[in-house]
């Protein structure tokens, strides 16, 4: 139990945003990452995590085109051992491009957001839904932060 707490204060302060910038990004192509049988026995979806992604987005600025090179990643991995859940959820918004979007002559994957969150609970104890709440909160923060740094 100590560690299990350890690993979630850990995982918790290490968790946030990243200190790139959403300066122009506008439009993105949103993946949600395949969820696992052990996820949806945690009670989370895809559809309840693209249903949730895909309402933040449409009340923003952000506008999405599935062809479009920088990506909303979603990744939400769920594991559970008995009737208890732990629930990683991570949000960034990042592009693999080959050459740098800054311009500095850089080469690699340029992650411009990222956020992340972890969850544990009983499976009875609306774990899905804590989680589902938590991708929306990173998604509203997200789209606070892409209206900051677009002003």
């Amino acid at each position: 139990m100590k560690k299990l707490i350890s690993i979630i204060f850990v995982s918790l302060l290490l968790s946030g945003n990243a200190s790139a910038t959403l300066k122009g990004v506008n439009k993105v192509a949103l993946l949600i990452e395949d969820i696992s049988k052990y996820t949806v026995e945690c009670s989370v979806t895809r559809k309840k995590i693209e249903t949730t992604a895909k309402y933040i987005l449409q009340n923003s600025k952000i506008k999405t085109d599935p062809e479009f090179i920088t990506i909303i990643y979603i990744r939400v991995i769920g594991v559970h051992n008995g009737d208890i859940c732990s629930i990683y959820s991570r949000i960034t918004v990042e592009t693999n491009l080959a050459k740098d979007p800054y311009q500095l002559g850089n080469r690699g994957s340029f992650i411009f957001y990222q956020n992340e969150r972890i969850a544990v609970g009983g499976i009875n104890n609306n774990i899905g839904d804590l989680v589902i709440n938590s991708i929306e909160e990173m998604m509203k923060e997200l789209v606070v932060q892409h209206h900051e740094d677009n002003q």
